[in-house]
């Protein structure tokens, strides 16, 4: 009988062990549940917190910015109405210069001659006595 005597083996040193129950099992599970959706819930709103301050940030950085391009705006459109006064004055000029009746008007308002069938009428602000005296302005050949 060769046995070997049995030694008693030694336990690790540890707490003692202390069995759950199932009903103190769920609440504790229930109570991490409970901790895991709060700080989700903390994460998330911190975010959008986050989020939304850069955004009011931008918008005021970006205010200034846009009242600036609406004054622009404001002075191109009101060139752009004096330049289609214009193109509509000068179109309005052009067809008259292109008029074949109006020809001869034209001609005697850009040139000054006038038509040989015509009188020059010459208004004379003198006074009588002074009528008398020749004046270079009223001799026309």
């Amino acid at each position: 009988m060769n046995a070997l005597p049995q030694f008693p083996q030694e336990q690790p040193l540890s707490r003692p062990t202390v069995r759950r129950t199932s009903a103190q099992q769920s609440k504790t599970l229930i109570t991490r549940q409970h901790r895991l959706v709060a700080f989700e819930t903390c994460l998330r709103l911190g975010v959008n917190v986050g989020l939304s301050a850069i955004a009011l940030s931008t918008l005021v950085y970006l205010l200034p910015y846009r009242m600036a391009q609406v004054q622009k705006l404001k002075e191109v459109q009101g060139e752009v109405q004096q330049t289609e006064a214009r193109v509509a004055q000068i179109q309005v000029e052009f067809s008259r210069n292109f008029d074949s009746s109006q020809v001869k008007a034209i001609l005697q308002e850009q040139t000054h001659m006038v038509d040989p069938s015509q009188r020059v009428v010459v208004f004379d602000d003198r006074t009588p006595a002074d009528a008398h005296k020749p004046n270079k302005l009223t001799q026309i050949p």
